[in-house]
């Protein structure tokens, strides 16, 4: 059976940048997945780090589950067409009552794709509700890129805090994108989207999947990306897909792929004032050391 977009989703996604909510599992299949997330994170004794939660499909079977799920691929060929790349993956966890959040911002600006869309199916493991901090966006916003700021800030999720400043948005028209466990939403790379402060007694666990036409072409240096459907003809460099192999085997195919992206992910701009490229090159260091060392520790 197909779960294709019609084309009134397609047509509201191209006006609004966004579509939700779309019912992708089970409440029964949300609740598992969720519940191997969690089984993980009690072997190792703490929440994934922010490396694991990149590219987590490179390491465990509930996010490889995903990221290939037909339900959602169905969902993004009606978008992108029938040959597409998982370009990387995000796990947003909020735990309850904590102060982290995301600034508004747009991906398009440091993601150095050259793609019609690269669209972000944002899955719900937990619910996400405006009280949790589920996603808020700015519909009709994906038309142009807005000037953003590195801020760095403290409780921030993204790598660099990057945000939007207020007098550039109409925050009267934001929209939180409310889920039920086991819904998506869909947006594109160009929209602006953050997120407030889980003040819930619950976490709130998303999965940010990144996916691109797989003839898109990859800026800067080399990177990695996963074939889900089709065939590629992008310029990116090919993952194995890792289900079914060792747990080191897939620790070095993931340490890999991220120091891939980290070579472009921390790399400043023309115009970057020297602590701001000072700043980047530390990130970068530590980020490839750590991947290194558990390159070597999974050798």
């Amino acid at each position: 059976m197909s779960y294709q977009l019609s084309q009134d989703q397609v047509e509201r996604y191209k006006i609004y940048g966004c579509l939700f909510p779309l019912d992708i599992l089970s409440k029964e299949d949300a609740s598992r997945l969720r519940g191997e997330l969690e089984d993980c994170e009690k072997m190792q004794g703490r929440p994934l780090d922010r490396l694991q939660s990149n590219k987590s499909y490179l390491l465990y079977d509930w996010a490889d589950e995903l990221v290939h799920h037909p339900k959602i691929l169905d969902a993004v060929e009606s978008i992108v067409g029938p040959d597409i790349l998982c370009y990387m993956t995000q796990l947003f966890t909020k735990e309850a009552g904590s102060e982290t959040y995301v600034s508004m911002h747009q991906d398009a600006a440091y993601w150095g794709i050259e793609a019609d869309d690269v669209i972000t199916a944002w899955v719900a493991l937990s619910p996400a509700t405006a009280k949790s901090g589920a996603m808020k966006v700015l519909p009709g916003s994906h038309t142009q890129i807005l000037e953003q700021k590195n801020t760095y800030a403290k409780n921030n999720l993204l790598s660099r805090g990057q945000e939007i400043a207020a007098e550039q948005l109409d925050e009267s028209k934001l929209v939180y994108m409310e889920l039920e466990p086991g819904q998506m939403s869909l947006h594109h790379y160009l929209m602006v989207h953050g997120s407030d402060a889980n003040s819930s007694d619950d976490r709130r666990i998303g999965l940010a999947i990144r996916y691109v036409a797989a003839s898109a072409k990859k800026l800067g240096k080399p990177e990695s990306a996963l074939l889900v459907r089709g065939k590629n003809t992008s310029n990116f460099i090919m993952e194995r897909r890792t289900r079914g192999l060792s747990q080191k085997v897939r620790a070095r195919k993931h340490s890999q792929a991220i120091a891939r992206q980290m070579h472009n992910l921390f790399e400043p701009s023309k115009d970057a004032a020297l602590g701001e490229r000072i700043r980047l090159k530390l990130t970068k260091t530590l980020g490839l050391t750590l991947s290194y060392w558990r390159n070597l520790r999974a050798r």
